[in-house]
């Protein structure tokens, strides 16, 4: 059998896309982002659990820590020297800072929070508004 248990974690943030792109969202603007992250395993726990949720709350702790209430920005936008200088929350990105790539992101951290355990991350889903989004799939 496999089990399958999804979570959801919700931050704000700001961002702007750069790359590549001429379309409104070269302008910096901000969205109540959804993240929902699925974990899959072959066996439950001793509690009859794949994973219990507040396990999974790690993954929340290093999105407040790292995305929440910060602006994202591709690492050649010029906006970054600014937002340093001016002292406000900032993450930077190797690549666009779109849906696609903030779900790539999350995927990496979730893998690496949860690779000693027997459970495996299977897929991030990343909503930017209540109509948009990307999924990830290892």
């Amino acid at each position: 059998m496999v089990y399958e248990i999804f979570k959801e974690f919700r931050f704000e943030a700001a961002h702007r896309l750069l790359k590549n792109y001429s379309g409104k969202c070269t302008n910096n603007h901000g969205h109540s982002w959804l993240i929902r992250v699925h974990l899959q395993g072959n066996s439950l726990d001793d509690k009859d659990m794949l994973i219990d949720f507040q396990d999974v709350k790690v993954l929340k702790q290093w999105i407040d820590e790292h995305l929440d209430h910060a602006t994202l920005l591709w690492e050649d936008d010029p906006m970054i020297s600014y937002i340093r200088e001016s002292g406000q929350r900032l993450f930077i990105t190797k690549k666009n800072p779109t849906s696609e790539h903030i779900a790539e992101i999350i995927m990496e951290e979730a893998i690496l929070h949860f690779q000693n355990q027997r459970i495996r991350v299977v897929c991030v889903e990343v909503n930017e508004t209540c109509t948009t989004g990307a999924k990830i799939y290892q």
